[in-house]
């Protein structure tokens, strides 16, 4: 799918790409609604085959902590699936700043952030990169279907 969006003078194409050849891409997304928080994640191949496409419900937080335990759920199932080599793609820049080493952590995300390094260092390969929203338009509507789940769900 490609996405044209003006930024000041300039287009900008927005699009999913797909992995490189050896590699999984998960692409994660959180969401607030109300007081209710959820998120999702999927797992693709190169050829766009989803490996899995999930959804829970994470009670009550804020954004940028629903979206680091999205994304360290997503590395857990990665690992447990026997995946090695992957790139992670999510919209929140902040996250994704943090992960990379970018900026510190707020101390509400202090936790989440060790534990995804953690997890990160048993991949053969792992890239995390910011995305726009545009871009993440399906994990989006997982995340949003996440509302709808009672529990905790992974």
């Amino acid at each position: 799918m490609l996405i044209q969006c003006r930024k000041e003078t300039k287009w900008m194409d927005i699009r999913l790409f797909p992995p490189s050849h050896d590699r999984v891409k998960i692409n994660f997304n959180g969401s607030i609604r109300s007081n209710s928080a959820a998120g999702g994640f999927i797992i693709r191949t190169e050829t766009e085959k989803s490996l899995a496409a999930t959804c829970f419900n994470l009670g009550t937080t804020t954004v940028p902590v629903a979206e680091a335990i999205v994304l360290r759920n997503s590395l857990i199932y990665a690992k447990n699936q026997g995946l090695s080599k992957i790139e992670v793609e999510g919209d929140s820049k902040l996250v994704i700043d943090v992960v990379n080493g970018v900026s510190s952590p707020p101390w509400k995300l202090l936790k989440f952030v060790q534990d995804i390094k953690a997890f990160s260092s048993s991949f053969e390969f792992v890239k995390f990169k910011y995305v726009f929203r545009e871009a993440n338009f399906v994990t989006n509507a997982l995340a949003n279907l996440g509302h709808r789940v009672d529990n905790m769900n992974l």
